[in-house]
């Protein structure tokens, strides 16, 4: 039996964990190798510095291997430490605060609400509350459903998925990184673009699975019949390593889709649904930032590119993509980041002191006007998912 002979505590001398150390941990999660995922999350945990990241993954390990004292013992750290980061209300998914103690292990996850909505969970409710409850729990199965909200099950989750829609958004577009010897800044912006929304996350993790358990995974892309194995060989053949692992795998896969083309195959291949684009030069600024806010209001991945020709003065990379992740009606300004974060070039307009036409930002961000987009984007994509 594993017995934890040390706390979380900061570790002040230690600096970051190391990122292939954590690609390598997570890589035995997936493939439900849990104790020696958990065991090599630990020795990160005891030799770096604390992050809400690594201590999320180290917690979701133990739990995976039964070390639930400990797990609960990260997740509290995440919590009091790091209550603002995204991994505080992730940790709160691997342990539910008001779920009812003495349930069945599959059960333990749900709420009173969904446990109400099968005999099962009624009964299982039953027998774990206090002697006294079950007149409460026989008069809630009684009475009427009032409650506006839907308990219509959700879109199905593909069998042997390796990750979650949380575990892509813990790195989101920070897990992605820009590979000098495989250039492609129209697919790491829409990789971008869907890594920043809940829905794109979603189809994300929907599109790697691991059917044998093995450091080997399988992509396809949505409406795709194509497969694509990848194995670490394969990831050492295309040069592909990315902070986080999901990102490496569609990478890989993406080295392998010879048919794409351009910024609207790219957009396709990713969404599984037709792109849309216009063209900002040939588009009224009206039509533009309609185009630009139905995305963003609507949630839809949406992306841009820069003219091939080099504006003056300079405020972006000629023939460049980016992500579009917001827009602001009142100001006109759209916010926008360029997929390679923070290595990337920054600008400055200097005839505009106040920001209301130009303002960068730092991990690649920054603010266009809509008034500027048809002398420095020649082309804006967008799919609905």
């Amino acid at each position: 039996m594993f017995v934890a002979l040390y706390t979380v505590a900061a570790v002040e001398a230690a600096g970051p964990a190391d990122e292939a150390a954590i690609r390598n941990a997570w890589s035995l999660y997936t493939q439900q190798r849990y104790v020696l995922s958990a065991d090599a999350f630990e020795a990160l945990v005891r030799n770096s510095s604390p992050s809400s990241r690594l201590y999320y993954y180290a917690a979701a390990a133990n739990k995976a291997a039964g070390r639930l004292s400990r797990a609960k013992q990260l997740c509290d750290y995440v919590s009091r430490h790091f209550s603002t980061s995204p991994e505080s209300s992730y940790v709160q998914k691997l342990f539910p605060p008001d779920g009812p103690v003495g349930l069945p292990e599959h059960l333990k996850d749900k709420s009173v609400d969904e446990l109400m909505e099968s005999e099962e969970g009624r009964q299982a409710l039953m027998s774990a509350v206090k002697p006294g409850a079950s007149a409460s729990i026989a008069a809630a199965k009684a009475a009427p459903n009032t409650s506006k909200k839907s308990y219509a099950p959700s879109k199905a989750v593909v069998k042997d998925t390796v990750f979650s829609s949380d575990m892509i958004g813990i790195e989101g577009a920070e897990g992605i990184t820009q590979f000098d010897e495989y250039p492609d800044a129209g697919f790491e912006s829409v990789l971008a673009a869907m890594a920043m929304l809940t829905r794109g996350r979603e189809i994300l993790a929907e599109m790697i699975t691991c059917p044998s358990h093995q450091d080997i995974y399988i992509v396809r892309f949505p409406n795709s019949s194509s497969v694509h194995t990848i194995t670490p060989a394969k990831m050492e053949e295309y040069g592909v390593k990315d902070k986080a692992l999901w990102a490496t795998l569609i990478h890989c896969a993406y080295s392998e889709c010879n048919a794409i083309n351009n910024f609207e195959d790219e957009m396709t291949v990713l969404t599984g649904s037709r792109a849309e684009k216009i063209l900002a030069h040939n588009t009224t600024q009206s039509a533009v930032a309609a185009f630009i806010a139905e995305a963003v209001s609507k949630q839809y991945p949406i992306v841009c590119l820069s003219a091939d020709h080099e504006p003056k003065p300079k405020l972006v990379m000629p023939s460049h993509a980016y992500t579009i992740t917001g827009y602001d009606g009142a100001s006109g300004m759209v916010t926008l980041r360029n997929p390679h974060g923070n290595n990337s070039k920054r600008f400055r307009l200097e005839t505009d002191p106040s920001h209301k036409k130009f303002e960068q930002l730092n991990d690649g961000m920054f603010k266009m006007h809509i008034s500027l987009f048809p002398t420095y984007m020649r082309e804006v994509v967008r799919s609905k998912i």
